[in-house]
């Protein structure tokens, strides 16, 4: 027998909310995760995410909590490497030190692209350089200090990768071309026999950042090109409405069929 899960039941009470109806756990031995009492209505819950994003950040959270090496930063500096690269387990301790030496040379910020041509010209902070560039730093730079914030001066790291998009019509493709990759889903909906049938998506903060960057835990603005998409989904007959919610902001979009809706607040 499969157990209801707890993102699984989080789903099931958007919609039931929404649409007004009630749903019964009905996945025991596979099938569709609910149904309505009378049948006329089959949820699947699914997500789009990204292992090797969530796997570099339990690296990083690992990063954190051993010691940094020897050596006083004189300020924070913020930090950008991407999410998915090997490594991240030693990332502070690779990156503290090269910091340091930075801040001593009298330097307040790093571009990984421009530190590459130092180090091939053999400039005299190749060895520096050449260790941030190792750990993945892309960007990084000192934050100025304030003498009302007394605290100890640490390596802030920024993860992120995948991009961005130039809509949401753009990641609505995403989502679907990634449903294409879990053909139960429409095969369980399918074999529901219902006559709505309901697929939930969720996303998350592993997903990647050009699908979830629509629906991010800050509301976009309509001039930035994003809100509902204006295009159907191209997903398969047997999802007849679909939903899109991101986990960590709240927000989402609802396809009924015919028309998309905003999700606000979840």
């Amino acid at each position: 027998m499969n157990d209801e899960h707890a993102d699984e039941r989080a789903a099931k009470a958007i919609v039931e909310s929404a649409l007004g109806i009630k749903l019964v756990h009905a996945d025991k031995t596979g099938g569709v995760d609910y149904l309505s009492a009378e049948k006329r209505y089959a949820l699947e819950v699914t997500r789009v995410t990204d292992g090797r994003r969530r796997a570099g950040r339990k690296a990083l959270d690992s990063s954190r909590k051993t010691a940094a090496p020897t050596g006083k930063l004189r300020t924070c500096w913020v930090t950008m490497a991407a999410d998915t690269q090997w490594g991240l387990r030693k990332f502070i301790q690779q990156v503290h030190p090269a910091l340091v030496a930075l801040e001593h040379a009298g330097e307040t910020d790093f571009d990984r692209r421009r530190a590459a041509v130092h180090v091939l010209d053999g400039g005299p902070l190749s060895a520096v350089y050449r260790t941030l560039i190792m750990a993945g730093v892309e960007r990084a730079s000192a934050v100025p200090d304030h003498e009302h914030r007394q605290h100890v001066h640490s390596v802030i790291p920024s993860l992120g990768s995948g991009g961005t998009v130039s809509g949401s019509n753009e990641a609505l493709r995403l989502v679907v071309g990634a449903l294409a990759e879990k053909e139960d889903n429409a095969q369980k909906l399918k074999a529901a026999r219902a006559e709505q049938r309901h697929l939930f998506v969720w996303i998350d903060d592993d997903t990647q950042f050009s699908i979830a960057r629509p629906l991010s835990r800050e509301a976009p603005a309509w001039h930035d090109g994003f809100g509902t998409p204006t295009e159907p989904p191209a997903i398969e007959a047997a999802i007849t409405h679909l939903w899109i919610v991101h986990e960590g902001a709240g927000t989402g979009w609802f396809w009924d069929g015919q028309t998309w809706h905003e999700l606000k607040e979840l």
